[in-house]
């Protein structure tokens, strides 16, 4: 098994933790960005097959989550893209800057994002997988948007935190009981998976398609056949549709988070896409 260096990311007025994988300071780097309420642990198992692979990978725990700095919950999504770009400036100092994002779920929004407003073309390829695109369309109800309105009202009096595992539940997320009982287990994750009123409202105004045009970076847009938790084919065409040439889609049989569900056939996926977008001589 691959080792990791343990390293702090200077972001704002935040520290965030990684895990940095290095095989060669030539070669490729993937920045690995996990999903929603999890950290740098979703990548445990990929990032080492990567390192197999000859590249290099930083798998980052965004503000709020895993080891990094910020109080639990209360997050945006354009603070994340600060951390993803913090994250792209600290490896193209100490390693070089010839960068692959790789994103699952909130990390693919992230990676669209960060690339839709890249003017310094810091991140040269990305991989979208899973992406919610737009929220809005497979997370609210009527049910949901009068739960987030009484709520609103309350935590004006009351500043409080509502468990994400009331809308998305683990066996939504997850099929693989092993892996349930060990992210329960967790209370990295168990605590960032409580959010704030305004992260709630932040989450729904989320509409990738808005800026996915301004992504002029080769994209592949992954997306997982047994994952209904986001309508994710839908939600993949919406993002797939919205973007520039260059771009692909695949379509994999997994679960919402192929990456641990199935790390050496996303490793295989992202080997060929750094092959096909970025320099390399491996």
């Amino acid at each position: 098994m691959n080792t990791y260096s343990e390293i702090r990311v200077p972001s704002g007025r935040y520290n965030l933790y990684g895990k940095l994988y290095l095989s060669d300071k030539k070669s490729p780097t993937i920045l690995l960005l996990h999903g929603l309420g999890f950290h740098s642990f979703e990548y445990d198992q990929l990032a080492p097959l990567l390192v197999q692979q000859g590249y290099n990978a930083l798998a980052l725990d965004f503000r709020c989550c895993g080891k990094s700095d910020g109080k639990r919950g209360y997050w945006t999504l354009m603070e994340y893209v600060e951390d993803c770009n913090s994250a792209l400036d600290y490896i193209r100092k100490e390693i070089n800057e010839e960068i692959l994002v790789f994103g699952n779920s909130l990390g693919a929004t992230v990676g669209v994002y960060a690339a839709a407003e890249d003017g310094s073309h810091k991140i040269k390829s990305l991989i979208a997988s899973n992406c919610a695109t737009r929220p809005v369309d497979f997370g609210m109800n009527r049910f949901r948007k009068m739960l987030l309105l009484i709520c609103e009202a309350l935590s004006k009096v009351i500043p409080f935190r509502i468990s994400v595992n009331y809308f998305i539940p683990y066996p939504a997320i997850l099929s693989n009981p092993m892996m349930i009982r060990k992210i329960k287990d967790d209370r990295l994750i168990s605590d960032a998976r409580k959010f704030a009123i305004s992260t709630y409202e932040d989450m729904f105004s989320w509409d990738a398609t808005r800026v996915a045009a301004k992504a002029r970076v080769p994209t592949l847009v992954l997306t997982s056949t047994e994952d209904d938790l986001l309508q994710s084919n839908r939600q993949s065409r919406l993002l797939f549709d919205a973007l520039q040439e260059p771009k692909k889609f695949t379509v994999i049989e997994t679960g919402h988070v192929p990456d641990m569900e199935n790390p050496a056939l996303v490793s295989e996926i992202i080997a060929d896409w750094v092959r096909q977008t970025l320099k390399t001589n491996l």
